[in-house]
């Protein structure tokens, strides 16, 4: 089985719930940090039962689900409960977390970093308001813009009322879910085998429900204007307006126009926008299959496949798709002369970069024949690539070069016998036993028996040995997790301990910016002690930073 397709059934372990816990507690405190544990660990639960098991008073727990929701970290829905005798059924509201949307939090400076790049420095602070408020409307954006630019709104309103449509169409904005939407009929009670095999699995698959219920229909989540529920009139002055009279009916013209703009009002100050995270993970995966193409080909084929990925990336339906639309020779050189870097690419060299992305020991690039020629990105073999580059530098700084030989032999021939490992390999028999048996220990390898015989003896049984993908990833992902989260306890205790300093160091800037502030000086001590928690800071963040990259890629992509 596919690397790609066992890792769709891969669920967040303890670890990974853990390190959304304390990303809420560093970020909201530790009371909202408490919800949010109860959630993570023990699934949906409602109002009365939040109360019970965090030991919070109803007025701060409230606060805190409003904090929650309102950062699209939690998701409340409503239950009918059956009624007892003769009492009508009641209707009960409970909340679920959302996972994926708080481990996204840790992503943030690389989404403000890919809006800037790609529509500047007014999109990304537009990016930075929802990011920073979760959800707002149209007019609290414009609201904050112009207090952070000490302008009228009046100024700002119709450049940045163009720029949030630029992100809506690009899809970097969407329109808010609804706010409790009714459960969906759960699916069929799994068995007692498969709860044992996948605990977190029920509390995930609630979590998807639930989402795809409360999520608005595609054709309006990225629709700017209220949708049409009338007829469209001109007015005198050639303003289009909106009214639901009926045919027939006659109405004046002042309440068509006056209507036509309460329309835009309620637009402007009803409509709840908050950040589409799925766009921005589909651009990092393009990224990471660009970067993947381009270490492992050429700089010039990563060119090519980049162009082909935009030409592409509006008929992608999920974050998570396997192939890409087909394209045509002619419709890629268009997309590739469009871009800087193949302005000055011939069509040869165009055809070299396909020929070697579609070879077979490649596959990155599908050729299709009928009726004519196309070509496929096949996105799901190149973030396996990549997948299988990050788990042999993993098992060779672990296990050592031997055993990484072995495990990339075994990736290779799927299933080996012992002395054909050690054959192909060139490793001892001896070693090669004892490095199968670490592999396999570690649930890393499979073991597989194939007898003769109907007593099963050892000298009649074959003993196959091959990759055990599920296992690895699921160990690889725990890992990371955890790294990640040692790696924020770490910064926060670093952080902590040079307080004193920092609070110091914050007084002598406000001292250089402000001229009312009195004189602060740092001595030679302090000097070096705020040298040091930057260099330890910068290596633990973009420590980070490179665990949630692979975090991503065995995750998210």
């Amino acid at each position: 089985m596919h690397l790609n397709e066992e890792r769709r059934k891969t669920m967040v372990g303890q670890h990974g719930r853990r390190l959304a816990y304390e990303i809420i507690c560093n970020q909201f405190g530790e009371l909202v940090g408490k919800v949010i544990q109860c959630l993570l660990f023990k699934g949906q639960l409602s109002l009365p039962e939040l109360a019970r098991f965090t030991e919070i008073n109803i007025t701060q727990l409230r606060n805190c689900l409003l904090v929650l929701v309102q950062h699209n970290c939690v998701q409340g829905f409503r239950v009918e409960a059956e009624g007892v005798g003769l009492n009508p059924p009641k209707v009960l509201t409970s909340y679920v977390s959302i996972m994926r949307n708080i481990l996204h939090r840790m992503r943030f400076p690389k989404f403000l970093m890919l809006v800037r790049e790609d529509l500047g420095e007014e999109a990304e602070a537009l990016i930075e308001g929802l990011l920073e408020h979760g959800r707002l409307t149209v007019e609290q954006l414009i609201q904050r813009a112009a207090a952070r630019s000490n302008k009228t709104e009046s100024e700002i309103e119709c450049s940045l009322r163009e720029t949030f449509s630029v992100l809506v169409r690009a899809h970097y904005i969407e329109r808010c879910p609804a706010p409790e939407p009714v459960s969906p009929s759960r699916p069929p009670p799994e068995t007692k085998k498969s709860r044992t095999n996948a605990p977190n699995r029920t509390v995930e698959n609630e979590e998807t429900r639930i989402l795809a219920a409360a999520a608005p229909m595609e054709a309006e989540r990225f629709l700017l204007g209220l949708p049409d529920t009338g007829k469209k009139v001109m007015d005198e002055d050639g303003d289009m307006s909106i009214t639901d009279v009926a045919p027939g009916q006659k109405r004046k013209r002042d309440a068509l126009t006056t209507d036509g703009k309460t329309k835009a009002l309620i637009e402007s100050t009803e409509v709840l926008w908050r950040v589409n995270f799925e766009e921005f993970i589909r651009r990092l995966r393009h990224q990471a299959c660009v970067k993947q193409v381009r270490s492992r080909l050429e700089p010039g084929a990563g060119s090519i496949l980049q162009a082909m990925l935009e030409a592409t990336r509006a008929s992608e339906t999920d974050v998570k798709q396997r192939f890409s639309a087909p394209l045509t020779m002619d419709a890629i050189m268009q997309a590739v002369r469009a871009t800087p870097d193949g302005r000055t690419m011939t069509m040869e060299r165009i055809r070299m970069a396909l020929q070697m992305m579609c070879a077979e020991s490649v596959g990155f690039v599908i050729k299709q024949s009928d009726p004519v020629t196309q070509y496929v990105i096949n996105l799901e073999k190149i973030i396996e690539a990549a997948r299988k580059f990050e788990l042999e530098g993993i098992i060779l700084q672990r296990y050592g070069k031997e055993t990484c030989r072995i495990f990339r032999l075994l990736c290779m021939k799927g299933q080996l016998e012992q002395k054909q490992i050690s054959d192909i390999a060139l490793v001892a028999l001896t070693e090669t036993r004892d490095l199968l048996y670490k592999l396999l220990k570690e649930e890393y390898l499979q073991l597989q028996e194939i007898s003769k015989a109907t007593d099963h003896a050892p000298s009649k049984t074959i003993y196959l040995w091959r990759v055990n993908y599920p296992c690895i990833v699921e160990h690889i992902l725990d890992d990371m997790f955890r790294a990640a989260s040692n790696v924020g306890l770490r910064l926060a205790h670093e952080l902590q301990q040079e307080q004193e300093v920092l609070d110091v160091l914050r007084k002598f800037h406000h001292s250089k910016t402000s001229k009312d502030a009195p004189a602060v000086t740092l001595t030679q001590s302090q000097h070096e002690q705020v040298k040091r928690i930057r260099r330890v800071a910068t290596i633990l963040e973009a420590s980070l930073l490179k665990l949630d990259d692979n975090i991503m890629l065995f995750h998210d992509f």
